[in-house]
């Protein structure tokens, strides 16, 4: 393809402020592709792609995949560009790719595994043409972005190239039509021993039969629509996983593969996390890695602090998991997951977007698709909501039929932390956004110097 003097320019330009923000020590990830795209909007055509391209997508647990893929590449001696920074829509991955390459668009590296945030498809997918696709799931996300999941849906299904082979969840009957004449490679998660289905969600991203209409009967439904159902009229079902999860023990998971029976270590026991590692061993393996160098690279692996991180506050363990604000789904897992958890406990709720509050929108339907109801437990002694919206969350924890004198709401979510009481729970579950890190890093300074004293 030869190029246009617009894309040197864009290159020249975008690579020029890359080398001056490092020196400044900022990020760059997403200034100069967004510039180096207005100054060529086909700026992404003209790279010349590596051997292999990988992209993960979906609405839940892509960042997770892409970390665990990635770090497991690496061990195993490939020379891969990622994105594991952050700029997982067109203008980040345009950094990326300047960063990255040679000034006539080679890249510097023969594998090539990018996060891809399932909106950006269609600005991405025509240019990079992976040659392997993860998509996790679709599921329900931000009402003001997303739309509903069958809008995300179309974006990929228009946009996966013919030549890519799909990693699907087979327990997902939205992400796994994606591209039916496209090669698939399913994982899954069986019903596991001791496991409460979650058949109580007040969303399902899917309820009747694509193909005829009738109402899906569900067997069991891991969480939200995740899980196994048949059309009673048609027999339309699950696909076949080729690597299904059968059993996790002590973060040890069994994973069936075919005829043959497969152990791996996994960082995470938590239902979401046991899919995200599916979703890694499945890829690694179809890659061509064998199962003892995937067993081996996991060893040791661990969630991005990010999306998942413990301390120990006051002698009692406290657990920190991404809740992901304005996603209905991800938020109503992390309830999930608290009520599942043994022992009295207090949940710190810290939900609110950064970047919504600062352009505020009224639109705040979605934490009443959420599953605040999980939270109605008798061990669930203390929720405490911080941050300006704190009075509407109150509002719904109250539909939700929670007792109200176990509620405080601070208007600052760093105060949430002078309401604990101490006395009164074994564990301390904090719930937060993606985008509130800064109030999150303050509150685990709090616990971690009332800890010392």
């Amino acid at each position: 393809m030869k190029k246009r003097i617009s894309y040197y320019v864009a290159a020249l330009v975008g690579k020029a402020m890359i080398h001056g923000m490092h020196l400044m020590k900022r990020n760059a990830t997403n200034l100069p592709g967004e510039v180096a795209l207005q100054l060529c909007p086909s700026l992404l055509a003209n790279f010349q792609m590596p051997k292999h391209v990988i992209v993960v997508t979906g609405t839940n647990g892509k960042t997770t995949v892409t970390n665990l893929i990635g770090n497991v590449l690496k061990k195993c001696g490939n020379d891969i560009i990622t994105n594991a920074f952050g700029g997982n829509v067109d203008t980040g991955i345009a950094s990326l790719l300047l960063a990255n390459s040679k000034l006539n668009g080679t890249l510097t590296a023969d594998t090539l595994l990018l996060e891809m945030d399932e909106r950006s498809a269609q600005r991405i997918l025509p240019y990079v043409k992976p040659d392997y696709l993860v998509c996790t799931n679709l599921q329900r996300d931000s009402m003001k972005r997303n739309a509903h999941v069958e809008f995300i849906f179309d974006f990929l299904n228009r946009n996966i190239p013919e030549k890519t082979v799909v990693i699907s969840n087979a327990d997902d009957l939205v992400s796994s039509q994606l591209v039916p004449e496209n090669k698939h490679i399913y994982f899954g998660v069986a019903l596991l021993d001791g496991e409460v289905p979650t058949n109580d969600s007040l969303v399902s991203d899917i309820v009747n039969c694509p193909n005829c209409g009738t109402r899906l009967q569900f067997s069991f439904r891991h969480y939200n629509h995740i899980g196994q159902a048949t059309c009673p009229n048609c027999g339309f079902c699950n696909a076949k996983a080729d690597f299904q999860v059968t059993k996790v023990e002590n973060c040890t998971a069994t994973i069936q593969h075919h005829d043959t029976t497969e152990i791996y270590p996994i960082p995470n026991d938590r239902i979401t996390d046991i899919y995200n590692s599916a979703a890694v061993i499945t890829f690694l393996r179809t890659y061509g890695i064998s199962q003892q160098q995937v067993a081996d690279c996991l060893k040791g692996s661990e969630i991005v602090k990010s999306r998942y991180d413990t301390l120990t506050s006051h002698g009692k363990p406290v657990y920190i998991t991404l809740a992901k604000g304005q996603n209905p789904i991800a938020c109503s897992a992390a309830c999930d997951f608290v009520r599942k958890e043994p022992g009295k406990k207090a949940v710190i709720l810290i939900l609110e977007d950064f970047y919504d509050r600062r352009r505020t929108s009224e639109n705040i339907a979605w934490i009443y698709e959420t599953d605040f109801e999980f939270l109605k437990q008798d061990d669930v002694v203390q929720i405490i909501v911080g941050g300006k919206r704190a009075t509407d969350y109150l509002v719904r924890l109250l539909i939700a039929g929670i007792d109200r004198s176990r509620i405080v709401c601070c208007a600052s979510e760093t105060e949430t932390v002078q309401h604990l009481q101490w006395d009164k729970f074994d564990k301390l579950m904090i719930l937060y956004d993606l985008y509130n890190t800064e109030s999150l890093s303050q509150i685990k300074k709090q616990l971690q110097e009332d800890a010392a004293i």
